[in-house]
């Protein structure tokens, strides 16, 4: 009876320990507003090279979607409650084209959310700086140690989509070894953009590989947001010089899909 008892406890705990480790599958559609049990507005000043401070106002409904707006000064980010691990993450959105600013779709952890962790981050970007492209990243970075990324930008165009002309359906799908990015191109079919892998130890690391100890393996959050640059020596390069005055981001849906 008690080796029965105990391996029932043992495969309790253990289910109770898959369920906490398994994030769940959600999709907001921003329906007159963003989810307040999936996601936080927030408030606060943005680091450089972004010159712009967090502020929830800068968010608006409408029936179906929300607006991240900016100004001079302030600008608007959403950041999800709960940390999720690999799966898809993907979403519809448009921008508009002031000179400058960056609207983004990403995955982000580091050391503020556990001490000692590295900063890890998935990107897809969107510069209108850069032209119709979209920016796509991981980036590295152990606490108090050196920054790395590993950027691509590809060209929208070959797609048959402008980012201030079309709502984009565009995510990346999160891996143990590899990390895909895809659209949806304007005839509704889904396109590889870019894949990285994991390097496999074979001691040659090759154009599309991350080192290993680089790789994004931690829970994350996933935002979203609409910044401007702070026009900076590292500004200038991202996300450009910032000229003064309002810029939209349209976010239609984001989804998120565990594996």
């Amino acid at each position: 009876m008690r080796n029965t008892f105990l391996s029932i406890m043992l495969v309790a705990f253990s289910l109770c320990t898959l369920t906490k480790a398994q994030a769940a599958y959600f999709k907001d559609d921003f329906s007159w507003g963003f989810n307040a049990n999936l996601w936080s507005a927030r408030s606060g000043d943005n680091g450089s090279p972004f010159g712009c401070s967090f502020a929830p106002g800068m968010i608006s409904p409408s029936s179906h979607g929300i607006t991240l707006a900016l100004s001079q000064g302030s600008c608007a980010e959403l950041q999800s409650r709960s940390s999720y691990h690999y799966g898809k993450v993907q979403g519809a959105l448009k921008t508009g084209n002031t000179p400058g600013t960056v609207a983004s779709i990403f995955t982000y952890t580091s050391w503020w959310d556990a001490p000692g962790r590295a900063w890890q981050e998935i990107d897809i970007e969107f510069l209108p700086s850069l032209g119709n492209v979209v920016h796509t990243n991981v980036i590295y970075q152990p606490q108090g140690g050196t920054y790395q990324s590993w950027e691509q930008d590809i060209d929208l165009g070959q797609y048959g989509l402008n980012i201030q002309q079309n709502l984009l359906t565009i995510g990346f799908d999160w891996r143990q070894n590899y990390i895909r990015w895809y659209v949806f191109d304007a005839s509704g079919n889904e396109q590889t953009l870019r894949t990285v892998y994991k390097d496999n130890g074979d001691g040659y690391l090759a154009s599309d590989e991350i080192p290993a100890y680089a790789w994004p393996v931690d829970n994350t959050k996933i935002m979203i947001n609409h910044w401007h640059g702070d026009n900076s020596q590292d500004g200038f390069y991202f996300p450009g010089q910032y000229f003064g005055g309002n810029g939209w981001a349209y976010y239609d849906f984001i989804e998120y899909i565990p594996h």
